[in-house]
């Protein structure tokens, strides 16, 4: 006994550590006790038969399922008679290598046997659990076995009732101490039981009416309560145990339920919404989970929160006895906690091979969860101040989180060749939402390379599978991300021109792909946001992206996006766009392939007056007609020698011009041209270039970045995608494909109607507002001839419409050059009818030229002021003159003449903005909220 207890203090003693690691490095045996009390090895290379020499050198320790924490940890099995044998806790292997003293050149490593090391709290690191650069501490599962760190409890007790249900008491949760969001049944995630099952509900509208944002927000029922429609909900006595999802824009609001009251159908939450309910979508999409009388599937639970018991529906085949029945109680597993504000780091760790799995989703009755990326969400495991980690061969899995959180003070730290899947929120998070006040406090410099990440969002819709938020210098590199309902890489937390610190990342070579499902909006499969100098998305290969409604883009580039470059990047397939910028400065995109957006392929949303983006040497490819979407009036921006293609070989325009035209008039587009490109087969979605290709000098590189795009190693790991089922679209999230766009803006527009059908719509420009319940139409009729004609087009307002500003008639320009002139006859039958008449830009927010309205009463107003009045019930001429030239006055003039009267002119009016300069919008609105009447013809504008 003598000896075994000198073995022990051999583990803490530096001269017989010493002596340990010179025998493995000279070659010499491992000294420790056989159960002759003889020296003899205790340290075989990791299950290897060829002998201890095979072993790295260090110190080598051992964890078992079937250990014991009072033997030496040296040995990976039990030597009969003897202490030597494995650990039996994490938590002892831990204690043991926190005491050894850490010499340059001698990592220790402990080996993981297989099985499942259950926790109830994390498995924590600090300071001291430090390795060395050179010597670093590993934590490995064994060669050949899967070691499991899992955060679940198992939950048997079962009783089966005569239905065929599942049922069992956790007094824990009638307790309240756990609070129980997930089940897992034989390593499957199971559906908490919901309505519908398939789909979404959607409100039958609101509970408190609202006009505006401002006025909502200062009534809390606006986010927090809605109405129901009939036969969706009941009051079910069990309703507090339901949690509602209600599906925003870009988010997902997760909320506990109050009350439902049925005389009313109403539902409030117990905490509301960020935005005001219907903000986004007037009938905005829910759904409902965990109510009893929702259970009706195989493979559904329900959880009585109240009275603790758990009832699960079977799926076919399963018993009691054949279920592993599981629910995660740590809301982390590995948490390494170093305090960067003064230095102190967890450093040089390695963490390999071993599957961390089932950390809870916690929602408090009196908290909702939001945000935008699931930003609240920790990681199951979780690093702050920690430098020089690495993570390799992980498996995170069943989380009801982000499977890896590098937050405050992580610095070049490394995830590699590991798969994270079935994600309660997004893959990985890298930063903090605020901005760091010093470098030691700064994250920054990881890297997370080759990792499959997939299948997120099962809480939290918005999880993205990258996540970096004011973070700099990391690098995400050869992942494939997919199967994800928000966007796959998302870098930034910067709205605006304000100081960003998220820069000089680079996000290269990653496959991203089946994002979003029609699920949420406003998504990118790289998503970007503030002032990012340094920042580079190359070589990636995108596509399958699929938003609700707005907003499924390929490379997004939104508010205040800036000195981003986006170069040999292969992007198809987008519901919305290959490229879209919702404002930013100085953005390069080159030697891309744009292909094959449902929408736009190029997209430009708001004008700046400084340049949002130089666009060159891409190959754009399309089957609709619209190389270019958004705005694009007021020329700040540089499109040059790009080369277009549209597949069905129409002739199509860039921002209203044909190209020669958009060169000559806008200087735009500058050496490019219309050529078949040259791919293999592209309707096959095949871009390998054909011998000779006119797009071989633009994309070659991206073609070659796409062939190596993803993972890389050995087949076992980079076959692993290609085992993936992708999940089916909701039929109903399905828009119809864009049509081809009418070709040209209007040079200038001329209508009198003569030969048009009574009934039918104006031949040009869009009509809106109509709505054949209601009443309200815009129409060609004969019931009130303008002068000198036989025909009018008559607007028909009613009671009830959605908005004041409906119905309306917009015709578009391109004009900001020269002096415009526009007019037109119009007659108002009615004394409460209101015709609007106003020129606009298509800058976001729309910039207001002339703007004037005519009333029923014979009033004519500019800016709210009346200018004069005229007869009622009689044909008015009116004529607005103004130059859009740089050098022009902000100001219109005016004339109207009645019928057989005199002329009234009005000079020098302002416009609406200051900063108009740009014709791209003439509309004539219907502003009356009752049934009413007017008449409009003899349209005529032109440009000189």
């Amino acid at each position: 006994m003598t000896k075994f207890t000198l073995l022990g203090g051999m583990l803490s003693g530096l001269c017989l550590s010493i002596a340990l690691v010179s025998c493995q490095k000279t070659g010499g045996e491992l000294a420790g006790f056989g159960k002759d009390g003889d020296i003899r090895s205790v340290i075989p290379a990791a299950g290897l038969e060829k002998g201890r020499r095979s072993t790295p050198p260090g110190l080598h320790f051992f964890v078992s399922t079937e250990g014991n924490d009072d033997w030496t940890g040296l040995e990976p099995v039990w030597v009969q008679e003897t202490p030597n044998g494995p650990f039996r806790t994490l938590a002892k292997a831990q204690e043991v290598v926190r005491g050894l003293p850490r010499l340059p050149g001698l990592p220790i490593t402990v080996h993981i046997r297989g099985g499942v090391y259950r926790l109830e709290d994390a498995w924590r690191f600090g300071p001291k659990d430090s390795g060395l650069a050179d010597a670093p501490v590993v934590w490995q599962a064994y060669k050949g076995e899967k070691a499991v760190v899992s955060g679940a409890r198992i939950i048997d007790q079962w009783t089966v009732a005569e239905d065929g249900t599942w049922m069992t008491e956790l007094p824990s949760v009638a307790d309240g101490s756990w609070d129980v969001n997930q089940l897992f049944v034989n390593g499957q995630r199971r559906q908490r039981c919901r309505l519908p099952k398939k789909g979404f509900f959607r409100i039958a509208g609101l509970a408190v009416e609202w006009k505006n944002r401002e006025e909502a927000n200062r009534n809390p029922r606006s986010k927090d309560s809605f109405l129901y429609n009939e036969g969706d909900l009941e009051a079910w006595d069990d309703i507090h145990n339901g949690v509602i999802w209600m599906y925003n824009s870009w988010t997902a609001s997760i909320h506990h339920i109050a009350e439902i009251t049925p005389a009313e159908k109403t539902l409030r939450f117990t905490k509301g919404m960020g935005w005001p309910i219907g903000y986004w979508d007037r009938k905005q999409r829910y759904h409902l989970e965990n109510v009893r009388a929702a259970l009706t599937e195989p493979g559904e639970w329900y959880l009585d929160y109240t009275t603790g018991i758990l009832s699960y529906l079977p799926m076919p085949g399963e018993t009691p006895t054949n279920c592993l029945v599981e629910a995660p109680v740590a809301q982390q597993l590995l948490v390494l906690q170093g305090d960067s504000e003064v230095g102190q780091f967890v450093e040089n760790l390695v963490f390999a091979g071993i599957a961390f799995q089932h950390n809870a989703f916690v929602l408090p009755r009196d908290a909702m969860h939001d945000g935008q990326a699931a930003v609240g969400l920790t990681g199951a495991v979780y690093t702050s101040g920690a430098r020089d980690c690495r993570f390799e061969d992980l498996t995170i899995a069943h989380t009801g989180t982000y499977g890896l959180w590098f937050a405050k003070g992580s610095q070049n730290n490394v995830l590699i060749r590991s798969e994270l899947h079935d994600l309660g929120g997004g893959g990985v998070k890298i930063g903090e939402t605020g901005s760091e006040s010093n470098e030691a406090t700064a994250c920054r410099g990881n890297t997370v390379e080759n990792c499959f990440i997939h299948d997120g969002g099962a809480i939290a819709p918005a999880g993205v599978g990258v996540l970096v938020l004011r973070s700099s210098y990391n690098t995400l590199r050869h992942n494939e991300i997919c199967d994800l309902y928000y966007s796959a890489v998302s870098l930034g937390w910067s709205w605006g021109y304000a100081p960003s610190s998220a820069n000089h990342n680079v996000v290269e070579y990653n496959h991203l792909h089946h994002i979003g499902y029609g699920v949420l909006s406003d998504m990118g499969a790289i998503y970007t946001l503030g002032i990012s100098p340094g920042t580079i998305l190359r070589g990636n290969h995108i596509h399958d992206i699929f938003s609700y409604s707005y907003g499924g883009w390929g490379l997004y580039t939104d508010e205040g996006s800036t000195e981003v470059l986006m170069e040999h990047n292969v992007v198809y397939d987008t519901k919305s766009g290959g490229f879209h910028q919702h404002y930013g400065r100085d953005n390069t995109v080159r030697n891309n392939i744009l292909a094959f957006s449902r929408e736009g392929q190029i997209i430009r949303s708001r004008q700046e007056a400084h340049s949002s983006f130089t666009v060159e040497n891409n190959v754009v490819i399309f089957d609709n007609g619209r190389p270019y979407g958004g705005n694009w009036g007021n020329g700040n921006y540089t499109m040059r020698n790009n080369l277009y293609w549209d597949m069905t070989r129409e002739p199509f325009e860039f921002a209203g011009y044909p190209l020669a035209e958009f060169q000559g008039e806008e200087g735009q587009e500058l050496g490019s041209v219309i050529a078949e490109p040259g791919f293999a087969n592209a309707v096959k979605r095949n871009f390998h270039l054909k011998g000779g290709a006119a797009a071989y000098p633009y994309v070659k590189d991206a073609v070659a970045a796409m062939d190596k795009a993803g993972l890389y190693g050995p087949s076992w790991w980079t076959r692993k995608p290609a085992k993936k089922q992708f999940k089916d679209i909701i039929p109903e999230m399905i828009p119809p494909k864009s049509e081809r766009p009418p070709l040209g803006f209007l040079r200038e527009l001329k209508l009198d109607f003569a030969n048009v059908t009574v009934g039918e719509k104006s031949p040009v420009g869009s009509t809106s507002g109509e709505d054949a319940l209601a009443g309200s139409s815009i129409r060609v009729s004969d019931e009130q001839p303008a002068p000198g004609g036989k025909r009018a087009l008559k607007f028909v307002d009613a009671e009830g419409l959605k908005f004041e500003w409906q119905p309306h008639l917009v015709y578009n320009f391109n004009w900001r050059k020269g002096v415009l002139t526009g007019a037109f006859d119009v007659f108002l039958k009615d004394d409460q009818a209101i015709c609007w008449h106003e020129w606009r830009d298509s800058s976001g927010p729309y910039k207001v030229g002339p703007s004037m309205r005519f009333y029923g009463d014979g009033r004519l107003t500019v800016h709210g002021q009346e200018l004069a009045r005229f007869p009622k019930q009689t044909w008015l001429r009116v004529k607005v003159v103004c130059s859009v030239n740089p050098e022009a006055p902000a100001t219109f003039d005016l004339e109207v003449t009645p019928v057989d009267g005199e002329t009234k002119v009005f000079k020098g009016l302002d416009y609406g903005s200051k900063d108009w300069k740009q014709l791209t919008w003439v509309g004539f609105v219907s502003e009356a909220t009752v049934r009413t009447e007017f008449f409009l013809g003899n349209i005529d504008f032109t440009r000189k």
